[in-house]
């Protein structure tokens, strides 16, 4: 799994903290929340060069609870409060990516750790304005955790293949 990706995760991810923390409203009930996104994290490894990425925006959090309160899975989905944004800043170019149609599913073992994460739908897609597009995820894409081992992959997924040469060639 790319850097990319993973710092995607990690964020998503993150909601799992602030989905106990809040616990469900009642037992077998879906716990609802919107989660706001601003981070900055550079990237020394998808190109020969460091690359800033930032993520700015919200997107809507599904914790979902059996009748025990164990939490078993959590649904992440774009249109929280506007949209969500990735830009990736290197030798003083920036390319913009809008995710308009994710998915992220994240199920649970019984131990609370993360058992599967999936991506769903245009996860990434990086372009080059009059150039098209040079970084594409979608589709969909099951990972074990934590090993990250690819249970299955449908589409293309140049981040999850570590596929950047047109990515890192559009910063010049």
């Amino acid at each position: 799994m790319s850097r990319l990706t993973k710092l995607l995760v990690l964020v998503l991810g993150s909601t799992v903290g602030f989905g106990v923390s809040i616990g469900p409203a009642a037992a077998a009930t879906p716990v609802r929340s919107v989660i706001d996104v601003h981070e900055t994290d550079v990237d020394p490894g998808i190109c020969a060069f460091d690359v800033t990425f930032r993520l700015s925006g919200s997107f809507k959090n599904v914790d979902y609870y059996d009748n025990s309160g164990f939490l078993y899975r959590t649904i992440d989905t774009v249109g929280g409060r506007g949209p969500f944004r990735v830009t990736a800043t290197a030798h003083g170019t920036t390319l913009t990516m809008q995710n308009e149609a994710f998915s992220a599913v994240i199920t649970y073992s019984r131990d609370g750790s993360v058992a599967t994460y999936t991506q769903r739908g245009l996860f990434d897609k990086f372009t080059v304005p009059g150039g098209g597009t040079v970084l594409l995820d979608t589709g969909k894409a099951v990972f074990a955790e934590p090993s990250e081992e690819i249970l299955f992959i449908a589409g293309p997924h140049e981040a999850v293949n570590g596929e950047f040469d047109a990515f890192c060639t559009a910063f010049g």
